[in-house]
């Protein structure tokens, strides 16, 4: 079971809070939103491994930014307890857990780039789409849209790759382990199976996750 974080309470419950914020995230900026009417729509299912290796960078990302915080509060010990959670538990040393942190970085950077290249494009459709009605088929972007979504999907698979070459095997198959079998087991994704033509529900976006009962 996860250790507990100190000030945050415990790992499962600050994951869920994150990965739900990042899961929106990238859904608005492709197009989608999870209202009542798309609520009901959701299959859960277990997130894929490179999904699970997203949102475990980008939440490492978001443990040093929350630590550099609370050093400047002066609580210097939640703070290490927040940065080195992940580390202590896959027994990594310094350089090898900088590498981790040096991907999380590298991955969030690319993704940010895809998703303002997805923005202007979503706007233009939602213009369309109210101008035109949804009777009148797919919106222009719409192709643009999905080769995007192809390229968000190959910016994460590449991120793991290097990632994995640059740790090595021992510390790779080290981590992979503990992401399917600590970080995975408190994860459950759910594919939104958007609306035809819904502004509101463009092509397929990153899944959204939370916490399992």
């Amino acid at each position: 079971m996860p250790r507990q974080l100190g000030a945050g309470g415990t790992l499962p419950r600050l994951a869920v809070l994150t990965l739900l914020l990042c899961a929106v995230t990238g859904s608005l900026a492709l197009g989608e939103a999870s209202d009542a009417r798309s609520s009901a729509q959701f299959a859960p299912k277990r997130a894929s491994l490179q999904h699970l290796y997203w949102h475990f960078l980008l939440y490492q990302n978001y443990l040093d930014r929350k630590a550099s915080a609370l050093e400047q509060q002066g609580s210097a010990k939640d703070a290490a307890a927040l940065r080195n959670h992940f580390q202590k538990d896959l027994h990594f040393t310094n350089s090898q857990f900088a590498i981790v942190r040096q991907a999380g970085l590298r991955l969030e950077s690319d993704l940010a780039a895809v998703n303002a290249k997805v923005k202007p494009i979503v706007y233009q459709d939602r213009q369309w789409i109210k101008l035109h009605g949804r009777s009148a088929g797919p919106p222009p972007g719409h192709p643009q849209v999905q080769q995007l979504q192809k390229e968000h999907e190959a910016v994460i698979q590449n991120a793991v790759d290097q990632l994995n070459q640059e740790l090595g095997s021992k510390c790779a198959a080290a981590l992979q382990t503990y992401i399917e079998n600590e970080w995975a087991s408190h994860v459950t994704a759910h594919k939104v199976h958007p609306h035809a033509h819904d502004p509101k529900n463009l092509p397929v976006a990153p899944q959204h996750l939370e916490a399992r009962q």
